[in-house]
């Protein structure tokens, strides 16, 4: 009974010494710049791990398959953005958004999809201009 235990406590503390292995990535806050009838100027709050994953982090607007199987309106507005991932003010890393067109939409319904080495991720904000 003793030797049991005492195997169980060390897989159990050998278990816990091993490193835990998560990177993910996500997206934070949307914040807009701009207003209805200018160029669209946003960013999004970029949260990574490590400089490991932001390098090899790479955005852009879903295909037109992913917006039929999430059920979003894929407007002529979305076909003019650009992302870009940057250093913003603090250190904070953020996706910056923006568009060679002015937006004369009062809304943007936009599914963006991020990759990165270990993963992937699709996420849906709406934008308000006023």
């Amino acid at each position: 009974m003793k030797l049991h235990r005492l195997t169980t406590q060390l897989v159990v503390g050998a278990l816990l010494t091993l490193p835990v292995w998560v990177h993910a990535a996500g997206l934070g806050k949307l914040t807009v710049k701009s207003a209805l009838g200018q160029p669209l100027s946003a960013e999004i709050e970029l949260l990574v791990a490590d400089e490991a994953e932001l390098d090899s982090l790479n955005a852009s607007l879903a295909s037109g398959q992913a917006f039929q199987d999430a059920q979003i309106e894929y407007t002529p507005a979305l076909s003019t953005l650009k992302f870009s991932i940057e250093k913003a003010a603090g250190g904070r890393t953020v996706l910056k958004l923006s568009s060679s067109k002015p937006v004369n939409d009062p809304f943007l319904d936009m599914l963006i999809e991020l990759n990165w080495a270990s993963g992937r991720l699709l996420r849906e904000y709406t934008v308000l201009l006023d």
